[in-house]
């Protein structure tokens, strides 16, 4: 990573956080299912971290979510998991914030790839 996103790193999650309190107050698009009882956030974090997934650093935080991860794919894209309290995970495919910061924000390019994702969380969701 280059030194401008290691700076970008540095204070970029207060701002989201401010932005949050007053502006964003509901779930992203994207519903893929429900975690299945008797696996938790630790054991998709796992899961998610085997399969190539980090902590998603400069990401949105929706109300309720209590995991939020992401892949990148190549330099422009990324796939992107939220688990919330209630055991739903949303899922989508994007712009990676470091490669279009502008377009990654008004959610340009983002797709379901509900398919994608499905495969991927195969014995995790109900």
């Amino acid at each position: 990573m280059d030194r401008f996103w290691k700076f970008v790193y540095t204070f970029w999650p207060s701002v989201l956080r401010t932005y949050e309190i007053f502006f964003h107050h509901h779930r992203q698009d994207y519903l893929i299912g429900i975690l299945v009882s008797g696996k938790n956030a630790k054991d998709l974090e796992k899961h998610l971290t085997k399969n190539g997934f980090e902590k998603a650093i400069i990401a949105l935080k929706d109300p309720g979510e209590i995991l939020c991860m992401r892949k990148r794919e190549g330099k422009e894209f990324q796939y992107h998991i939220r688990l919330f309290n209630d055991g739903e995970v949303r899922a989508h495919y994007e712009y990676a914030p470091e490669a279009h910061p502008i377009t990654h924000c008004f959610s340009v390019k983002q797709e379901a790839k509900k398919e994608h994702f499905k495969e991927l969380m195969k014995g995790y969701l109900k």
